[in-house]
């Protein structure tokens, strides 16, 4: 029960930061998402662009930090972490991200309006000139959260790991029926995340 908590905390909370990230930065240019991005459903609102990708390309992410938190946390051995304590490990990860993303975000920005960095070319001339700065800062604050969201739930992962004592959480082979389903359900999501940051954007 516990191992199931984990996982939907980490889902909530991937996808709430992924929504209040996406509400400010569509609102900076929605062009990021109406133009750099497939369009998930036809719609003009930032709203509900914001809603949709920001579950959309956090959601899997969330998932798959959740279940290898669940397992390095959870596994036999030394005494397992509180759910408490990882919703403030991954409260505090969450706020790195955001600032991380501001910062990205200005440097970004001040980057393009200096003229060291332009917009890609295949979006310069459907994006309006007075937007390609913002585009920037955008797209960096963007990178900047899946950078620093994936290297800080990874490292997340290992110092509970290290600090259990490296407790021998999955084999190489699933040997149980439970475990070739967590097995499956991580190459699952690890092929979504490929696809919707590789294929998809």
């Amino acid at each position: 029960m516990k191992k199931l908590q984990i996982v939907l905390l980490s889902v909530l909370a991937a996808s709430s930061y992924g929504v209040i990230h996406d509400q400010i930065t569509a609102r900076l240019c929605i062009e990021y998402f109406t133009v750099a991005h497939p369009p998930l459903f036809h719609t003009t609102s930032p709203t509900l662009l914001a809603l949709c990708w920001g579950v959309a390309a956090t959601a899997g992410i969330g998932a798959a930090l959740g279940v290898i938190l669940a397992l390095v946390s959870q596994s036999r051995g030394p005494i397992p972490y509180s759910v408490a304590r990882l919703g403030r490990s991954i409260l505090v990860l969450l706020a790195v991200m955001g600032a991380s993303a501001f910062t990205a975000g200005v440097v970004g920005y001040e980057l393009s309006r200096r003229g060291f960095i332009s917009i890609p070319a295949s979006l310069a001339e459907t994006i309006p000139a007075h937007q390609h700065h913002r585009f920037m800062a955008v797209w960096f604050a963007h990178g900047a959260s899946y950078l620093v969201g994936l290297a800080g739930g990874a490292l997340l992962c290992f110092c509970i790991w290290r600090a259990r004592g490296r407790p021998s959480v999955i084999s190489f082979f699933p040997q149980t029926r439970a475990a070739a389903i967590r097995a499956i359900f991580i190459a699952a999501v690890a092929a979504y995340i490929l696809w919707i940051r590789f294929y998809a954007a």
